[in-house]
Protein backbone atom coordinates (compact mmCIF):
# COMPACT_ATOMS: atom_id res chain seq x y z
CA UNK A 1 0.00 0.00 0.00
CA UNK A 2 0.96 3.66 -0.45
CA UNK A 3 0.63 6.11 2.43
CA UNK A 4 0.16 9.87 2.04
CA UNK A 5 0.43 11.82 5.25
CA UNK A 6 0.19 15.45 6.31
CA UNK A 7 -2.05 18.47 6.25
CA UNK A 8 -5.69 18.51 5.28
CA UNK A 9 -7.57 21.76 4.97
CA UNK A 10 -10.23 23.76 3.24
CA UNK A 11 -8.96 26.12 0.54
CA UNK A 12 -11.12 29.14 -0.20
CA UNK A 13 -10.56 29.77 -3.89
CA UNK A 14 -11.83 32.77 -5.91
CA UNK A 15 -14.70 31.74 -8.16
CA UNK A 16 -13.26 33.90 -10.94
CA UNK A 17 -10.68 36.60 -11.59
CA UNK A 18 -11.17 40.02 -9.97
CA UNK A 19 -13.70 38.80 -7.45
CA UNK A 20 -13.95 38.62 -3.67
CA UNK A 21 -16.32 35.65 -3.81
CA UNK A 22 -14.70 32.38 -2.76
CA UNK A 23 -15.74 28.74 -2.86
CA UNK A 24 -14.62 26.11 -0.35
CA UNK A 25 -12.48 23.27 -1.76
CA UNK A 26 -10.83 20.35 0.02
CA UNK A 27 -7.05 20.76 -0.14
CA UNK A 28 -3.61 20.16 1.31
CA UNK A 29 -0.61 19.03 -0.72
CA UNK A 30 -0.33 15.41 0.57
CA UNK A 31 -4.11 15.03 0.43
CA UNK A 32 -4.07 16.15 -3.23
CA UNK A 33 -1.44 13.51 -3.97
CA UNK A 34 -3.58 10.91 -2.20
CA UNK A 35 -6.68 11.69 -4.27
CA UNK A 36 -4.52 11.68 -7.39
CA UNK A 37 -3.39 8.15 -6.57
CA UNK A 38 -6.96 7.15 -5.71
CA UNK A 39 -8.23 8.37 -9.08
CA UNK A 40 -5.57 6.20 -10.73
CA UNK A 41 -6.74 3.17 -8.70
CA UNK A 42 -3.55 2.83 -6.69
CA UNK A 43 -3.96 1.35 -3.16
CA UNK A 44 -3.58 4.57 -1.17
CA UNK A 45 -4.27 5.45 2.47
CA UNK A 46 -4.31 8.93 4.00
CA UNK A 47 -3.01 9.47 7.53
CA UNK A 48 -3.59 12.64 9.47
CA UNK A 49 -5.65 14.15 12.24
CA UNK A 50 -9.01 15.40 10.94
CA UNK A 51 -11.65 17.47 12.67
CA UNK A 52 -15.16 16.29 13.52
CA UNK A 53 -16.47 19.69 12.42
CA UNK A 54 -18.44 20.36 9.22
CA UNK A 55 -15.29 20.89 7.17
CA UNK A 56 -13.63 17.77 8.57
CA UNK A 57 -16.64 15.66 7.59
CA UNK A 58 -16.43 17.18 4.11
CA UNK A 59 -12.74 16.17 3.90
CA UNK A 60 -13.44 12.56 4.97
CA UNK A 61 -16.28 12.30 2.45
CA UNK A 62 -14.06 13.73 -0.30
CA UNK A 63 -11.28 11.21 0.41
CA UNK A 64 -13.70 8.27 0.29
CA UNK A 65 -15.30 9.58 -2.91
CA UNK A 66 -11.84 9.64 -4.51
CA UNK A 67 -10.97 6.04 -3.61
CA UNK A 68 -8.65 6.89 -0.69
CA UNK A 69 -8.73 4.65 2.39
CA UNK A 70 -9.40 6.54 5.64
CA UNK A 71 -8.93 3.72 8.21
CA UNK A 72 -5.77 5.27 9.71
CA UNK A 73 -7.17 8.77 10.28
CA UNK A 74 -7.39 10.21 13.81
CA UNK A 75 -10.52 12.26 14.56
CA UNK A 76 -10.65 15.22 16.94
CA UNK A 77 -12.80 18.13 18.09
CA UNK A 78 -10.04 20.60 17.07
CA UNK A 79 -11.03 22.80 14.14
CA UNK A 80 -10.04 22.36 10.50
CA UNK A 81 -7.16 24.36 9.01
CA UNK A 82 -8.32 27.01 6.50
CA UNK A 83 -6.38 28.46 3.57
CA UNK A 84 -7.18 31.33 1.22
CA UNK A 85 -5.89 31.32 -2.36
CA UNK A 86 -5.54 34.80 -3.83
CA UNK A 87 -4.48 34.03 -7.41
CA UNK A 88 -5.49 31.08 -9.53
CA UNK A 89 -2.71 31.14 -12.14
CA UNK A 90 0.15 31.65 -9.69
CA UNK A 91 -1.41 30.82 -6.32
CA UNK A 92 -0.59 32.81 -3.21
CA UNK A 93 -1.74 31.34 0.10
CA UNK A 94 -2.77 32.63 3.52
CA UNK A 95 -3.37 30.06 6.25
CA UNK A 96 -5.35 29.97 9.48
CA UNK A 97 -3.82 27.06 11.36
CA UNK A 98 -3.63 27.97 15.03
CA UNK A 99 -4.43 24.91 17.21
CA UNK A 100 -6.07 23.11 14.31
CA UNK A 101 -6.62 19.39 13.89
CA UNK A 102 -3.82 18.42 11.51
CA UNK A 103 -1.28 20.75 13.13
CA UNK A 104 -1.85 19.24 16.57
CA UNK A 105 -0.91 15.68 15.62
CA UNK A 106 1.13 14.47 18.59
CA UNK A 107 1.04 10.68 18.42
CA UNK A 108 0.62 7.79 16.04
CA UNK A 109 0.25 4.04 16.39
CA UNK A 110 0.67 2.04 13.22
CA UNK A 111 0.12 -1.66 13.83
CA UNK A 112 2.89 -4.02 12.72
CA UNK A 113 0.70 -5.54 10.02
CA UNK A 114 0.11 -2.03 8.61
CA UNK A 115 3.79 -1.10 8.70
CA UNK A 116 4.68 -4.22 6.71
CA UNK A 117 2.26 -3.24 3.94
CA UNK A 118 3.53 0.31 3.36
CA UNK A 119 5.67 0.22 0.23
CA UNK A 120 6.04 4.00 -0.01
CA UNK A 121 5.14 6.88 2.30
CA UNK A 122 4.75 10.41 0.93
CA UNK A 123 5.04 13.60 3.00
CA UNK A 124 4.73 17.22 1.94
CA UNK A 125 4.43 20.93 2.59
CA UNK A 126 3.16 22.72 5.70
CA UNK A 127 2.84 19.57 7.81
CA UNK A 128 6.66 19.45 7.70
CA UNK A 129 6.87 23.01 9.08
CA UNK A 130 4.15 23.75 11.63
CA UNK A 131 4.77 22.52 15.18
CA UNK A 132 3.88 20.44 17.10
CA UNK A 133 2.67 18.26 14.23
CA UNK A 134 5.86 18.67 12.20
CA UNK A 135 7.87 16.98 14.95
CA UNK A 136 5.47 14.02 14.95
CA UNK A 137 5.66 13.67 11.17
CA UNK A 138 9.46 13.75 11.41
CA UNK A 139 9.33 10.84 13.87
CA UNK A 140 6.99 8.94 11.54
CA UNK A 141 9.38 9.46 8.61
CA UNK A 142 12.34 8.16 10.64
CA UNK A 143 10.31 5.13 11.74
CA UNK A 144 8.98 4.26 8.27
CA UNK A 145 12.42 4.69 6.68
CA UNK A 146 13.34 1.30 8.17
CA UNK A 147 10.84 -0.56 5.97
CA UNK A 148 9.45 1.79 3.29
CA UNK A 149 10.51 4.16 0.55
CA UNK A 150 10.20 7.78 1.66
CA UNK A 151 8.94 10.44 -0.77
CA UNK A 152 9.20 14.12 0.20
CA UNK A 153 7.92 17.24 -1.54
CA UNK A 154 8.93 20.37 0.42
CA UNK A 155 6.25 22.45 -1.40
CA UNK A 156 7.47 25.47 0.54
CA UNK A 157 5.11 28.09 1.93
CA UNK A 158 7.69 30.65 3.03
CA UNK A 159 5.14 32.76 4.94
CA UNK A 160 4.80 29.90 7.45
CA UNK A 161 8.55 29.43 8.02
CA UNK A 162 9.52 31.42 11.11
CA UNK A 163 13.26 30.81 10.83
CA UNK A 164 14.79 29.99 7.44
CA UNK A 165 18.07 28.69 8.90
CA UNK A 166 16.17 26.22 11.10
CA UNK A 167 14.14 25.06 8.11
CA UNK A 168 17.27 24.55 6.01
CA UNK A 169 18.75 22.47 8.82
CA UNK A 170 15.60 20.33 8.90
CA UNK A 171 15.65 19.98 5.11
CA UNK A 172 19.19 18.56 5.33
CA UNK A 173 17.75 15.94 7.68
CA UNK A 174 15.01 15.18 5.14
CA UNK A 175 17.70 14.69 2.48
CA UNK A 176 19.25 11.95 4.61
CA UNK A 177 15.88 10.20 5.00
CA UNK A 178 14.35 10.61 1.55
CA UNK A 179 14.53 8.08 -1.27
CA UNK A 180 12.50 10.31 -3.57
CA UNK A 181 12.33 14.11 -3.68
CA UNK A 182 10.07 16.18 -5.89
CA UNK A 183 10.41 19.95 -5.73
CA UNK A 184 9.51 22.97 -7.83
CA UNK A 185 11.96 25.52 -9.20
CA UNK A 186 10.63 27.98 -6.58
CA UNK A 187 11.34 25.44 -3.82
CA UNK A 188 14.84 24.90 -5.18
CA UNK A 189 15.62 28.61 -5.29
CA UNK A 190 14.52 28.99 -1.67
CA UNK A 191 16.65 26.04 -0.57
CA UNK A 192 19.79 26.77 -2.58
CA UNK A 193 19.99 30.56 -2.95
CA UNK A 194 19.44 30.26 -6.71
CA UNK A 195 22.42 28.02 -7.35
CA UNK A 196 22.67 25.79 -10.42
CA UNK A 197 20.46 22.68 -9.95
CA UNK A 198 22.74 20.65 -12.22
CA UNK A 199 25.44 21.08 -9.60
CA UNK A 200 23.41 21.06 -6.39
CA UNK A 201 20.96 18.19 -6.98
CA UNK A 202 23.51 15.55 -8.10
CA UNK A 203 25.45 16.41 -4.95
CA UNK A 204 22.31 15.84 -2.84
CA UNK A 205 21.86 12.45 -4.50
CA UNK A 206 25.44 11.25 -4.08
CA UNK A 207 25.88 12.56 -0.56
CA UNK A 208 22.59 11.21 0.79
CA UNK A 209 22.06 8.11 -1.37
CA UNK A 210 18.75 9.41 -2.80
CA UNK A 211 17.21 7.27 -5.56
CA UNK A 212 15.94 10.18 -7.64
CA UNK A 213 14.99 13.85 -7.57
CA UNK A 214 12.47 15.53 -9.86
CA UNK A 215 12.64 19.29 -10.37
CA UNK A 216 9.47 20.72 -11.90
CA UNK A 217 9.76 23.90 -13.96
CA UNK A 218 6.12 24.87 -14.44
CA UNK A 219 5.18 25.40 -18.08
CA UNK A 220 8.79 24.72 -19.18
CA UNK A 221 8.84 21.07 -18.13
CA UNK A 222 10.65 18.92 -15.57
CA UNK A 223 14.08 17.42 -14.96
CA UNK A 224 14.78 14.00 -13.46
CA UNK A 225 18.08 13.36 -11.71
CA UNK A 226 19.37 9.93 -10.67
CA UNK A 227 22.87 8.72 -9.87
CA UNK A 228 23.35 7.96 -13.57
CA UNK A 229 20.89 10.11 -15.52
CA UNK A 230 19.65 13.62 -16.17
CA UNK A 231 16.45 13.69 -18.24
CA UNK A 232 14.51 16.79 -19.32
CA UNK A 233 10.88 16.49 -20.46
CA UNK A 234 8.87 19.40 -21.87
CA UNK A 235 5.45 20.24 -20.44
CA UNK A 236 2.34 19.72 -22.55
CA UNK A 237 0.76 22.93 -23.82
CA UNK A 238 -2.81 23.43 -22.60
CA UNK A 239 -5.25 26.25 -21.94
CA UNK A 240 -4.73 26.83 -18.22
CA UNK A 241 -7.72 27.30 -15.92
CA UNK A 242 -5.42 27.37 -12.88
CA UNK A 243 -2.35 25.56 -11.56
CA UNK A 244 -3.62 24.59 -8.09
CA UNK A 245 -2.52 21.05 -7.26
CA UNK A 246 -0.51 20.50 -10.46
CA UNK A 247 2.68 19.50 -8.62
CA UNK A 248 0.76 17.20 -6.28
CA UNK A 249 -0.93 15.42 -9.17
CA UNK A 250 2.40 15.19 -11.01
CA UNK A 251 3.90 13.38 -8.02
CA UNK A 252 0.86 11.12 -7.71
CA UNK A 253 1.32 10.10 -11.34
CA UNK A 254 5.03 9.39 -10.84
CA UNK A 255 4.33 7.17 -7.82
CA UNK A 256 1.43 5.45 -9.58
CA UNK A 257 3.51 4.72 -12.69
CA UNK A 258 6.36 3.25 -10.68
CA UNK A 259 3.97 1.21 -8.53
CA UNK A 260 2.06 -0.22 -11.49
CA UNK A 261 5.30 -1.07 -13.29
CA UNK A 262 6.54 -2.83 -10.13
CA UNK A 263 9.56 -0.56 -9.72
CA UNK A 264 9.06 0.74 -6.17
CA UNK A 265 12.28 -0.40 -4.54
CA UNK A 266 15.66 1.29 -4.43
CA UNK A 267 17.33 -1.51 -6.43
CA UNK A 268 14.66 -1.40 -9.12
CA UNK A 269 14.79 2.40 -9.32
CA UNK A 270 18.56 2.31 -9.69
CA UNK A 271 18.30 -0.04 -12.68
CA UNK A 272 15.50 1.73 -14.57
CA UNK A 273 16.44 2.54 -18.16
CA UNK A 274 16.29 6.03 -19.63
CA UNK A 275 13.32 5.01 -21.80
CA UNK A 276 11.38 3.86 -18.70
CA UNK A 277 12.01 7.14 -16.93
CA UNK A 278 10.93 9.10 -20.00
CA UNK A 279 7.63 7.19 -20.09
CA UNK A 280 7.15 7.88 -16.37
CA UNK A 281 7.81 11.62 -16.73
CA UNK A 282 5.57 11.94 -19.78
CA UNK A 283 2.77 10.16 -17.92
CA UNK A 284 3.18 12.57 -14.98
CA UNK A 285 3.40 15.62 -17.26
CA UNK A 286 0.14 14.61 -18.94
CA UNK A 287 -1.56 14.24 -15.55
CA UNK A 288 -0.37 17.69 -14.45
CA UNK A 289 -1.47 19.23 -17.76
CA UNK A 290 -4.97 17.79 -17.43
CA UNK A 291 -5.13 19.13 -13.86
CA UNK A 292 -4.30 22.63 -15.14
CA UNK A 293 -7.24 22.61 -17.57
CA UNK A 294 -9.65 22.38 -14.62
CA UNK A 295 -10.40 24.71 -11.74
CA UNK A 296 -8.87 23.58 -8.44
CA UNK A 297 -7.02 20.32 -7.93
CA UNK A 298 -8.37 17.82 -10.47
CA UNK A 299 -7.20 14.17 -10.23
CA UNK A 300 -7.39 12.55 -13.69
CA UNK A 301 -7.92 8.83 -14.17
CA UNK A 302 -5.37 6.61 -15.90
CA UNK A 303 -7.70 6.41 -18.88
CA UNK A 304 -7.81 10.20 -19.19
CA UNK A 305 -4.02 10.40 -18.95
CA UNK A 306 -3.39 7.66 -21.50
CA UNK A 307 -5.83 9.25 -23.97
CA UNK A 308 -4.35 12.73 -23.57
CA UNK A 309 -2.23 14.01 -26.48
Amino acid sequence: MILCSGENLIDFVPVSKNTEIFKACVGGSPLNTAIGLGAMNAPVYFFSRISNDFFGRKIISFLKKNNVKTNLIQKTSDKTTLGFVSNRNKPEFSFYANQTADRNLSQYDFKKNVLKKIILAHFSSISLVLKPGSETYFKIIKNLKKTSLISIDPNIRSSLIENKNNYLTRFKQFLKLADIIKLSDEDFNYLSNNNNPDKVIPNWIQKNNISFVILTLGEKGSILYTKKLRIFIKSYKVKVADTVGAGDIFQAAVINYLYKSKNLSNDQLLNLKKSDWEKCLKFASKAAAINCTKEGCYPPTEREINRFK
